[in-house]
């Protein structure tokens, strides 16, 4: 009895100098604390959470990857790094270069919980720094073997979290039936946003979307809607073609689907929170850069007759062609002539695409006239017969004008050198932005191959905030908001829109001002 009451006047004596400890000593303590632990500190008493609260006043973004081949214990090395430190998260992205997504979901669910709104994908690589080492670096799901006869799948996870205080975050889906048209689910997808957005805001639109879709029919005219129907200030990111799962904030686990449905895009909506604005922490800004590595050559065309795939993935399109100016139909192997003629037949270890300017009709639900918006979409040229060119994707049409494009080095060169300045500027600004977290969406083709040289596409984070934990993802097409003017076939000057890129770097840039 003697030995207990001493036990017990002791855990009291140290509870009463915990207790008593002053706010700086315990702030430095509790920083420290991983954030399973601080979010058992926050519910000691109101001293303690009033001070945990002060912690997590300041927003953070934070990612890391990891390549252990087992897929449990890599998801659980990612999670430990990123909840290493005190954070309240407010959304989850995690990518994965192949395995079960469920899998993945469910353990990130068990650990920060089942009202944190998350996405889980399949890419086809990642980038950004190890959990193990932090060290920057590259994984790609496929890589040839140096005898060039086998190719090894690799595998990866990335995980990123946020905590972004002032900004309310969840995640919008695009599901389509069976039979439901384009228009349809993307009318319904841009109201969801829009009505979202209101109750949390008052505003129309959201500070920014970070989108990850499925190669289907649908996706690329659901994209484009969304371009037209979102205000410039909207920052729009994305991987188009890939899978994905979902959890919303409100929802215990991933969504099932019924039969016969299909996925086509989820959307991680970031929206300010008028009724928490948190203004202690200052404002949250979301800005956007792209490094691009098409470049252009003289060759021009009309296409003549299209018909598209029908089958509901990895859409393709089959077309013929008149050269700008000119009368004669081409078939397939005499437009892949024209092209190979202009490179000195090395047509196919120059990857060409066509640039397709896409005029079209667009309006949201019931208003009154549709608009025209022109967009550039590329479509890699995959092969060719005696009748038809064969594309990539869909939704080209008879009329439609088209540009040869290629990847160029010198391009992309010069396009991150501009990215690493427009990062730098940021820096500079009056205002003085706190750069919280980056994330950069790079075309599959790029990478340490494509430029000879490791981490490339990294370092415009790594030349100007080498200290940040940023992610990123290899995507089949990347999606980044961007506007140019061009002269159109009447020698008037038209803005093109181009939303969906290739070999392109997207970067997102996550900052606040106190």
């Amino acid at each position: 009895m003697k030995g207990t009451s001493e036990k017990s006047k002791k855990k009291k004596i140290d509870m009463v100098l915990i207790a008593s400890m002053n706010d700086d000593l315990l702030h430095n303590i509790l920083l420290r604390l991983p954030a399973k632990s601080f979010a058992f500190a926050s519910c000691v008493n109101r001293s303690w959470n009033s001070v945990c609260n002060r912690i997590l006043s300041r927003p953070k973004m934070v990612s890391a990857f990891s390549r252990n081949p087992n897929q449990t214990r890599a998801g659980g090395e990612v999670l430990d790094k990123v909840l290493s430190k005190p954070i309240r998260p407010d959304f989850v992205i995690a990518n994965i270069t192949y395995g079960n997504m469920e899998e993945t979901l469910t353990l990130i669910t068990e650990r920060v919980g089942s009202r944190v709104p998350i996405i889980v994908s399949v890419v086809a690589g990642i980038l950004g720094k190890e959990a193990c080492n932090d060290n920057p670096g590259e994984v790609k799901h496929h890589v040839t073997t140096d005898d060039g006869l086998s190719v090894v799948a690799n595998f990866a996870i990335l995980l990123t979290i946020g905590y972004l205080p002032g900004i309310k975050v969840d995640v919008i889906p695009v599901i389509q039936a069976k039979g439901e048209s384009e228009a349809d689910i993307g009318d319904k997808f841009v109201m969801d946003i829009r009505n979202y957005v209101t109750v949390v805001s008052g505003h129309a639109a959201p500070a920014c979307l970070i989108l990850f879709g499925e190669d289907t029919h649908a996706t690329e005219p659901i994209l484009h809607k969304l371009d037209y129907a979102m205000p410039a200030e909207t920052i729009i990111v994305g991987d188009q073609i890939g899978e994905f799962l979902h959890k919303c904030g409100n929802e215990p686990r991933n969504v099932q689907l019924h039969k016969d449905d299909s996925r086509v895009l989820a959307g991680l909506v970031f929206a300010r929170d008028r009724h928490r604005p948190a203004p202690e922490a200052g404002k949250i800004h979301f800005d956007t850069a792209i490094s691009r590595a098409m470049s252009s050559v003289d060759l021009r065309y009309k296409a003549a007759n299209v018909r598209v795939s029908r089958r509901p993935r990895c859409p393709s399109t089959l077309l013929t062609a008149k050269r700008g100016g000119e009368a004669e139909v081409l078939n397939g192997d005499q437009i892949l002539d024209d092209i190979n003629d202009f490179l000195g037949n090395q047509i196919w270890e120059n990857d060409p695409y066509l640039g397709v300017i896409k005029r079209r009709k667009y309006s949201i639900g019931l208003e009154e006239k549709p608009k025209i918006m022109a967009s550039l979409v590329y479509h890699q040229v995959t092969g060719a017969d005696d009748q038809d060119l064969l594309v990539s994707g869909a939704e080209i049409k008879t009329g439609d004008y088209f540009q040869v494009y290629l990847p160029d080095l010198k391009v992309a060169e010069a396009s991150l050198n501009a990215v690493s300045s427009q990062l730098r500027n940021l820096k500079s600004k009056p205002n003085k932005p706190e750069v919280i977290g980056g994330f950069v969406f790079v075309g599959s083709r790029r990478g340490d191959s494509f430029f000879g040289r490791q981490n490339a596409d990294c370092s415009p984070f790594l030349e100007n905030f080498p200290e940040l934990p940023f992610g990123g993802i290899f995507c089949n097409s990347e999606i980044g908001r961007s506007l140019f003017v061009e002269d159109g076939e009447e020698k008037k000057e038209v803005n093109i829109r181009r939303c969906l890129h290739v070999y392109s770097s997207v970067y997102l840039i996550v900052s606040y001002t106190s």
